[in-house]
C-alpha cells in the first residue's frame, strides 16, 4: 500500500523544523571604535587621543537625555547573561550628576519621549511594565544601585560618595582611559537571578546586590540590551566602553512558521472528518 504524503503532513513537517531550539550561547561585543546600535537624544561615539567611548550624556548640556541600544535580538528568548562594561564620568566643575542605567527589554518602539531614560531605567519599560533596568545612581542620598523591573524597584543596594568621585575625571585624557575606568559586570538567570558587581580602578569586585528570583516570569523574547542616561541642573560626561555580553537563548520559531501553526488545528479536524 502506498503511503499519501498529504498537505497536512508536509505542514506538520515544516512546523517541526521551526520548533524553538533550546539551550544556544551567544556573544556581543562592542568596544564603539566601528559604531554599531541605535542612539537617541545626546548619546554618540566620542573619539579623542585614540579612545572610543560610548558617550551618552555631555559635560555642560544641562537637561538632557542620552540613550544607545544593540537593536532586538530577534527570534531569541535569553534565558541568562554575563554583561560587563567600563565606565566613567567627565566633569569639568560641579558636584556629581545623575548616572545611567544598563537596560534589558524590548526597545523595538521608541517613539515620542519613550527612548528617554536615566538612572531609573528606560520610559518605554515603564510605560509597558516589562524589561529590566539596573540603574547607577551617583547623586545625593539615594546613590546606588537600584534593580527595576518594568517601573517597580525590586531592590536597592546604597553606598557612599565614592561612587562619584572615584571614577570621575576632570579632562578626557583619563576619562576615556580603560586603565582609569571602572568596570561593571550583570550577570542574569531567568532560574537564579540578578547579580550585580563593581570593580573601581585599582579595586576588587565588590558583588553589591544578589537578587534571587529577579525577573523569573519575565518573556524576553526579541529583547535587547542598552544603555540610558540624563543630566539635570548638574551635568557631566557619561562614557561606556567594552561592553561585552555572554548569553543563552532559546531559538524562537520564524515568524512563518508561527503562522502555520494555525494549521495543525485543520489538520486534526480534517483527519477526523475522513475517518
Amino acid at each position: 500500500m502506498q503511503k499519501r504524503v498529504t498537505a497536512c503532513a508536509a505542514t506538520s513537517t515544516l512546523l517541526l523544523t521551526g520548533i524553538a531550539s533550546a539551550g544556544l550561547s551567544g556573544n556581543y561585543s562592542n568596544n564603539f571604535s566601528n559604531g554599531g546600535g541605535y542612539h537617541y537624544g545626546s548619546s554618540y561615539v566620542s573619539n579623542y587621543n585614540g579612545h572610543s567611548d560610548l558617550q551618552l550624556v555631555s559635560d555642560g548640556q544641562p537637561g538632557t537625555y542620552g540613550t544607545w541600544q544593540t537593536g532586538a535580538f530577534d527570534n531569541q528568548q535569553i534565558t541568562s547573561f554575563s554583561a560587563s562594561f567600563k565606565f566613567s564620568f567627565k566633569n569639568g566643575n560641579g558636584g556629581a550628576g545623575d548616572g545611567f542605567s544598563f537596560l534589558f527589554g524590548d526597545m523595538n518602539d521608541m517613539s515620542g519621549d519613550r527612548w528617554q531614560g536615566g538612572e531609573y531605567g528606560l520610559n518605554a519599560f515603564n510605560n509597558d511594565n516589562n524589561g529590566m533596568a539596573i540603574g547607577f545612581d551617583s547623586y545625593g542620598d539615594g546613590s546606588g544601585i537600584h534593580a527595576l523591573s518594568g517601573a517597580a524597584e525590586q531592590g536597592y543596594t546604597g553606598f557612599g560618595d565614592e561612587w562619584w568621585q572615584i571614577p570621575t575625571y576632570g579632562d578626557y585624557n583619563q576619562a576615556l582611559d580603560d586603565y582609569w575606568q571602572g568596570t561593571i559586570q550583570v550577570n542574569w538567570n531567568i532560574d537564579t537571578g540578578l547579580q550585580v558587581g563593581i570593580a573601581w580602578p585599582g579595586y576588587d569586585t565588590w558583588w553589591g546586590m544578589d537578587l534571587g528570583g529577579f525577573g523569573s516570569g519575565m518573556d524576553t523574547s526579541n529583547f535587547g540590551f542598552g544603555f540610558a542616561a540624563r543630566n539635570g541642573g548638574i551635568d557631566n560626561d557619561v562614557l561606556i566602553d567594552n561592553f561585552n555580553i555572554d548569553y543563552t537563548y532559546n531559538e524562537l520559531p520564524a515568524p512563518g512558521a508561527l503562522a502555520l501553526l494555525g494549521l495543525g488545528g485543520l489538520c486534526a479536524r480534517r483527519r477526523r472528518r475522513q475517518s
